[in-house]
C-alpha cells in the first residue's frame, strides 16, 4: 500500500474507538456516528489547516477542544460524536482522531457482518469492473463485501487484491520482479 494510505492505529486511538462504538450502540446511535466520523476523517484528508491543529503541540489543548466544537456544530454532527471529539482534543489525543476512525469504522464492519477489501490497479476501474470484482469476492467469503480501489501505476498492469490480512498480487509489477529473481538465481 502506498505510504500516504497508511493509518497508524494506536492502541490509545483503539480504546477510544471501542468505547465510542460501544457508547453509540448503547444509545441506538451507531449508523450516525458512524457517517459523522468518516465525514469529519474525509474534512480531516482534504484540510492541511485542520490537519495541522490537530498534530501541532504549537496549538493548546483548549484551542484544539473549542475548535472541533465549532466544526461539530457548524457541520451538524450529533452530540454523542461532538463530545467525543471534545474528550480526545481535552486528552491531548486529536492526533489519533484518525486512527480512532479507522478502528471505529472496522468495528462497525465487523458488527454489520461486512468484510473489507482494496483492490489496486495501475488504472482507474470502472464501475463494471468493481461490480463483479465485489460479487466474486462476496460469494467467496459467503458475506457482503466493501471494496474500495486505488489506482497505482506502478503496478503496470494486473491487479493486487487485499482481504484482510490476505493480500493477492497478480500485478505485472510483480511478476517481473519474480523473473528478475529466477534471472539472478540461475
Amino acid at each position: 500500500m502506498p505510504a500516504s494510505n497508511v493509518i497508524q492505529t494506536s492502541e490509545t486511538a483503539q480504546r477510544y474507538a471501542r468505547a465510542l462504538f460501544d457508547l453509540a450502540q448503547e444509545k441506538g446511535d451507531l449508523a450516525s456516528v458512524h457517517k459523522d466520523f468518516r465525514a469529519f476523517a474525509a474534512l480531516i484528508k482534504s484540510s492541511s489547516d485542520l490537519r495541522k491543529l490537530l498534530d501541532s503541540p504549537a496549538f493548546g489543548r483548549d484551542v484544539k477542544v473549542s475548535a472541533l466544537a465549532e466544526i461539530a456544530k457548524k457541520a451538524g454532527y450529533s452530540a454523542l460524536f461532538g463530545k467525543f471529539l471534545g474528550t480526545m482534543a481535552s486528552n491531548g489525543r486529536a492526533g489519533d482522531i484518525l486512527g480512532a476512525e479507522f478502528a471505529f469504522d472496522q468495528f462497525y464492519a465487523k458488527q454489520r457482518g461486512v468484510q473489507r477489501a482494496v483492490v489496486r490497479t495501475a488504472k482507474e476501474m470502472t464501475g463494471a469492473e468493481k461490480a463483479r470484482i465485489e460479487s466474486l469476492l462476496a460469494k467467496v467469503v459467503g458475506g457482503e463485501v466493501e471494496l474500495t480501489s486505488e489506482v497505482d501505476a506502478s503496478l503496470i498492469g494486473g491487479i493486487q487484491l487485499r482481504l484482510g490480512s490476505k493480500l493477492v498480487d497478480a500485478s505485472v509489477a510483480k511478476k517481473l520482479e519474480r523473473m528478475n529473481t529466477v534471472m539472478k538465481g540461475a
